[in-house]
């Protein structure tokens, strides 16, 4: 068995499945285009999840014409947060609906029914968010005295291992969960008709600092292969705006105007993002060039709701 790799993708060529020569095999393709094809097929364009408050998850294609591709509806009754890890696992928060007891399925790419579900720990939670070492980051809510927390699951384990309390400013919530460049984890917080928030969490750490961004419009946020923070308002009370930071600038480089009321943002690495915006019609999903403040393309979504996420 000879393997060949391409992109981090491992392409597996089977001795004896085609000749020597270049010559078309028994599938009627040749050896070097059947190649090629398993190229393009490893560096195939990112999948867009987009979350329905109520209930279920819509899969679509990026590029020039967006399709359906999958709606996800077996174990996700009413979805808050969406994260997609590197080996293309979904994670769903369904948020409370009559219990605070809620639970995170987690589906293999293309399942419709989630391979496990983490319920401990698992309370008035809203967003999740998945590092580079698979560890599971979960924020909630305890109603019992309004403070905010965040649960950290370690690979492969059902039961946090460690509970760490998120500090905020009065009348917010959290709004999207993101990773830095050196793997922090950043908490972005909307608050109530005053600039967005952002916290940072470093590796191994327990405490974290506040980013001091100046004129953050919202919570929503993510970030591009370049350190670029997205920060966009993640309420209706905000400025309906995104906000886009240099690394280590607390000013933003440039404003992005979006129309309707700001619901989520994603970012591809180099820089492409995706915005779902509502107003009186459908969701919206509008796409930005990178670098870009005027979206190249819109499209109705058949779902909207409070996250978005692409498939790395």
């Amino acid at each position: 068995m000879i393997k060949a790799c391409f992109a981090g993708a491992t392409l597996v060529l089977v001795a004896g499945c085609s000749g020597g020569n270049g010559l078309p095999t028994a599938s009627g393709i040749p050896p070097a285009a059947r190649a090629q094809n398993w190229f393009h097929s490893a560096v195939a364009s990112p999948k867009l999840y987009i979350s329905n408050a109520t209930g279920g998850v819509a899969v679509y294609s990026t590029g020039s014409n967006p399709q359906l591709l999958q709606t996800i509806t077996h174990g996700v009754p009413r979805t808050g947060g969406i994260w997609v890890d590197k080996r293309g696992i979904l994670y769903a928060v369904n948020v409370p609906i009559s219990s605070q007891q809620t639970s995170l399925p987690e589906y293999k790419p293309g399942a419709s029914s989630p391979f496990r579900t983490i319920t401990n720990g698992i309370v008035n939670c809203s967003y999740v968010a998945v590092d580079k070492l698979e560890n599971v980051y979960v924020t909630g809510v305890d109603t019992s005295n309004e403070s905010f927390f965040l649960e950290i699951y370690r690979n492969g384990q059902l039961s946090p291992s460690q509970t760490l309390t998120i500090p905020h400013p009065q009348v917010s919530r959290v709004s999207g969960l993101a990773f830095d460049l050196t793997g922090a984890l950043l908490v972005g917080e909307s608050v109530y008709l005053k600039p967005g928030v952002v916290y940072r969490l470093a590796p191994a750490s327990q405490n974290f600092t506040n980013l001091n961004l100046q004129n953050a419009p919202g919570g929503a946020i993510a970030v591009d292969k370049a350190g670029n923070l997205y920060a966009g308002s993640g309420s209706s009370a905000g400025a309906q705006a995104i906000a886009v930071y240099a690394p280590n600038s607390t000013t933003p480089s440039r404003q992005i105007a979006v129309q309707n009321i700001l619901g989520a943002l994603a970012v591809k690495p180099d820089g492409e993002l995706y915005t779902e915006t509502g107003g009186d019609g459908p969701p919206q999903i509008s796409v930005y060039a990178p670098g870009s403040n005027s979206p190249m393309q819109t499209f109705d979504a058949a779902a909207g709701g409070i996250s978005l996420a692409l498939s790395r």
